[in-house]
This record gives C-alpha cells, sequence and structure tokens, in this order.
C-alpha cells in the first residue's frame, strides 16, 4: 500500500484541503499525510527560505515515511514542491501528481496572474474575514461550496497561525523563480481546471507535454481544484494508478 503526502499552495496551509485528505484516502485505501511548509500553518512561528529548493529540503528534513512506500501529491506551489522533490530525491516517492501548477518556462502563456497572486500575498483586506472571502471567490467555482462558511474557516486558521507577510513574500520570490527540473524520474499526473483564474490551464499542458506525462482538465473549477470538486481529484488518480504508463 503506497501512502501519499499531501502539499498545499500559496499561504496555504494543511487545513485548508478540508475534506480532501479523506476523500483520497477512501478512494484508494491508502494513508494520507501532511505537512505545512515553513512560516504556514504548525510553523507559523518559522521563516519561510526564498527558494522552492530550500522550502522543499526543510519539508523533507521533518516527514517521516516510517518504512511505507509513498507518493506526492501538491497544487500550485505545492506542485512545484513535489516537481523539485521528486526531481532530486526520486527514491523519497512512487508517483507525483500535480494540481494547477506553473513554473517559469511557461510563462509566455501567462504564466501566474500576479494581480490574483496578490490577494494571497498581501494583506490590505481590514479583516481575514474579507481577505478569505476575496480568496474563496478567486479559487472556488463550484455553486454549492458554501463560500461564506469556508472563508469563515479560514479566516479563524489566519487568526490561529498569523501569517506574516515576509513569509507570503518568500514564497511569492520562490515560486516566480522556480524553474521546471530536466526531468522527473518518477510517473507523474498533471491535472488542471479549465477555469482557474489564477494560473491558466495552457501551463499544465505545456509541463505535461515536457515529461511525457498524461494531463486531465476538469471542464468547471476554479484554481483550488481538490476543494472545488474532491471527488473528481480522486477518481483521476484512481484511474491514473490502474494503468500509469497510459494514464487511464
Amino acid at each position: 500500500m503506497t501512502g501519499w503526502l499531501l502539499l498545499r499552495g500559496l499561504t496555504r496551509d494543511q487545513r485548508h484541503w478540508g475534506a480532501f485528505p479523506q476523500l483520497l484516502s477512501a478512494e484508494l485505501d491508502a494513508p494520507v499525510a501532511m505537512l505545512d511548509p515553513p512560516g504556514f500553518g504548525t510553523e507559523y512561528r518559522r521563516r519561510s527560505p526564498h527558494t522552492i529548493a530550500g522550502i522543499a529540503d526543510d519539508l523533507r528534513a521533518r516527514f517521516e515515511p516510517g518504512d511505507g512506500k509513498w507518493s506526492v501529491l501538491g497544487i500550485s506551489l505545492g506542485g512545484m514542491l513535489a516537481m523539485d522533490w521528486c526531481a532530486r530525491y526520486p527514491g523519497d516517492f512512487e508517483r507525483c501528481v500535480v494540481v494547477n501548477t506553473s513554473a517559469r518556462e511557461v510563462s509566455s502563456v501567462r504564466r501566474m496572474r500576479w494581480e490574483p497572486v496578490s490577494v494571497f500575498a498581501g494583506r490590505s483586506f481590514r479583516t481575514p474575514q474579507a481577505h478569505e472571502s476575496a480568496v474563496s471567490r478567486l479559487t472556488i467555482n463550484h455553486p454549492d461550496v458554501d463560500r461564506v462558511a469556508l472563508a469563515e474557516a479560514w479566516a479563524a486558521y489566519h487568526s490561529d497561525t498569523p501569517v506574516a507577510p515576509a513569509n507570503a513574500l518568500a514564497q511569492v520570490v520562490a515560486a516566480a523563480r522556480f524553474r521546471l527540473p530536466q526531468r522527473i524520474p518518477v510517473p507523474l499526473l498533471v491535472l488542471a481546471a479549465t477555469h482557474d483564474r489564477l494560473a491558466p490551464f495552457q501551463m499544465s499542458q505545456r509541463i505535461a507535454g515536457r515529461y511525457g506525462a498524461p494531463l486531465r482538465l476538469h471542464p468547471s473549477a476554479g484554481h483550488d481544484l481538490p476543494v472545488d470538486d474532491g471527488p473528481w481529484v480522486c477518481r483521476r488518480i484512481g484511474e491514473w494508478l490502474g494503468n500509469p504508463q497510459r494514464g487511464q
């Protein structure tokens, strides 16, 4: 049985996965683990490195795989971390899944829309509630998701473990500098949403093409695909695991 390590995106922590870890564990009948990057969540008192490699190395030093086998799934900046980790330490994971992620090489297709990124990194809102309401409007498309309740929960996370502006900026810098590895020597699955208002899905198309990886596109979800439609993500991974060479 292969466990799954989940890595979140810009300024987020493991609590922002919501119900997705339970959904994935049930779909794959596998254990799921989560780690927060330095400066966020459980690690909010620490300073964040300014590079993806630095953040990945910090996570790797704290990850305790035990005797089991593991794969990794990362969304957005978490996808950058997952690709970097697998490229430099290919023996750590059996497989890699990235969701709505990016890199410098795909900048010609309007890499990340930096005005929306400022919603994550900035603190120009009067209250955490207002800030997280803006984030939910930006990243969630599904009409059945209660954005008000979601923003309230996210605002509570921020109040409990506040994000230092310097740490948010460090992650933005790390993401802006990130370049795709020469190769990722583990099976890779790329997932993206065609209505992502933060990271255009064409970037995922180019990443999948570079590595010859299967690409699956969600027709309506937003940037936070595991929250917007977690069951879809789980099904695509389950199908891919049935034949990772063909991505079926």
